[in-house]
């Protein structure tokens, strides 16, 4: 079983949430180098979309991993770069990209 990864993109912190895999039939592809974050999405309402493209300078990205052996979910908090948000219509994918992430995990936060 592979470990389960639910994705969230949010307007600000404690905004709107404009996808939500827990809710919505979407896929989010993620790719690292260089200290750089490529996501692409495929599947969103085309105002979904449009909604995240309009407020690029205001998003923020979460992806919650459930490992496999059921430890504790780790959250990654993700920075998009605004200028980076591009909606392509004739392929229906989403990409933007983050140049730093926050990793949290809850055994380092709290005690026993």
């Amino acid at each position: 079983m592979a470990q389960q990864e639910t994705w969230l993109i949010k307007h600000a912190v404690t905004g709107r949430s404009f996808a939500d895999s827990r809710k919505q039939v979407f896929d989010c592809h993620l790719e690292s180098a260089d200290g750089v974050f490529r996501f692409t999405l495929q599947g969103l309402p085309h105002e979904t979309a449009e909604a995240i493209v309009r407020y690029s300078g205001e998003l923020n990205v979460f992806r919650f991993v459930t490992p496999v052996d059921d430890g504790p979910v780790v959250k990654h908090w993700y920075y998009v770069t605004p200028e980076s948000v591009e909606y392509h219509d004739q392929t229906d994918e989403l990409t933007f990209k983050a140049s730093s992430e926050i990793e949290y995990h809850p055994e380092e936060y709290w005690g026993d």
